[in-house]
């Protein structure tokens, strides 16, 4: 017998689906190994096993003891290998990197809060057919013009009134700003007049009325400047308290020079699913070249790091941004490329231009 899924889920994490011998990256090209085989006495326990690569996996099962040549892997060694893979690339050393000694560590934002209920979309058709759990990592992804933030700022707003806390990492856009756009959308006003000073006292009134009504205690903004280095947010992950964290967008997070794209996503996905907190990243892709199709597309995406190592794709694409076709004003398309479903779906929803905010189509 193999595995249980929960031991491979824990072992896979841990090395980030890298061979504990070789060292090297094999994805889905990995073989869970006994160390001490079932047959004679081992478990199917996360320490009995060892993730190798196929031609390691070969390697360590081809020693012949009635015709030994070299040294065979003994249970000792294997088990030396597998702790060294751990601890490369699991994040329970992270703070020994060099890139964090002279990090603080992030102190807790919100209280402990326990029992809470689902994250929310705050769009029936996809609350239904998208859940989102605790430790799922969320990828929002589209063109510049296609609403993202205003997408995201929907599903904030829905989660704060819910009770749901959140931080939202803001890297393009300031806070204050931020914090308008959000509140704006129950308000039911353009907050681009706002922003301007150009707000009637009534538009106002709707505004201050709706943060009142919003939890506002639940939201808590981080500017560009308190995330200059990538590992402040994984810590803003593992240790606000929050339930949802918000990167808007991942265009502008600094890795490291040791870092890759790949090997943060590695670590992000691990601390979010061990912090139980979801993790909404927005991702701004550019402007196809002229092609049929204008909707944004997998292959639009630098590696397929992003498909791989995310719970939940979503592709944005607004019609009017590059036909003119009356039917399709003020249309959202929210593409869902990977979810709860095995087949992609597109969800058909409002985006309009004199008041903030994405909203669901009337029926």
């Amino acid at each position: 017998m193999g595995f249980p899924t929960s031991v491979a889920d824990d072992v896979l994490v841990r090395c980030g689906r890298h061979c504990c011998l070789c060292g090297k990256y094999v994805g889905q090209k990995i073989e869970l190994h006994h160390i001490k085989q079932v047959a004679d006495g081992g478990e199917d326990t996360a320490d009995n096993c060892i993730p190798l690569c196929f031609d390691c996996h070969a390697e360590v099962k081809a020693y012949n003891p009635h015709h030994p040549k070299g040294r065979k892997f003994t249970e000792k060694e294997l088990k030396g290998h597998r702790d060294k893979c751990y601890e490369r690339y699991s994040l329970e050393n992270r703070n020994s990197d060099s890139s964090t000694l002279n990090s603080e560590k992030t102190k807790s934002i919100f209280p402990p809060h326990e029992n809470m209920s689902l994250i929310r979309w705050g769009y029936p058709e996809q609350d239904k057919l998208c859940p989102v759990f605790p430790g799922n990592i969320v990828l929002v992804a589209g063109c510049t013009g296609a609403k993202k933030s205003t997408y995201l700022y929907h599903i904030v707003n829905q989660n704060i009134i819910s009770g749901h806390r959140v931080v939202y990492c803001c890297m393009k856009d300031k806070p204050f700003d931020v914090s308008i756009e959000i509140i704006g959308e129950n308000a039911h006003v353009n907050v681009e007049y706002i922003k301007r000073g150009i707000v009637t006292e009534e538009d106002w009134e709707k505004l201050t009325s709706s943060q009142v009504n919003l939890n506002g205690e639940n939201l808590a903004l981080i500017p560009y400047n308190e995330l200059s280095e990538s590992n402040k947010i994984l810590d803003i992950v593992e240790n606000s308290g929050a339930e949802i964290v918000v990167i808007d967008d991942f265009n502008g997070v600094l890795l490291d020079d040791a870092d890759s794209v790949e090997r943060f996503l590695y670590k992000l996905k691990n601390i979010a699913a061990q912090s139980q907190t979801v993790v909404f990243v927005i991702y701004n892709l550019s402007i196809p070249k002229q092609r049929i199709d204008m909707r944004p597309m997998l292959r639009d995406f630098p590696s397929d790091s992003y498909y791989r190592l995310f719970d939940v794709i979503q592709l944005l694409y607004k019609p009017d941004l590059f036909f003119n076709d009356k039917d399709d004003k003020e249309r959202l398309e929210v593409i869902i490329v990977k979810g709860a479903l095995n087949v992609p779906y597109t969800i058909k929803l409002l985006a309009p231009d004199k008041i903030t905010g994405v909203f669901s189509l009337a029926k």
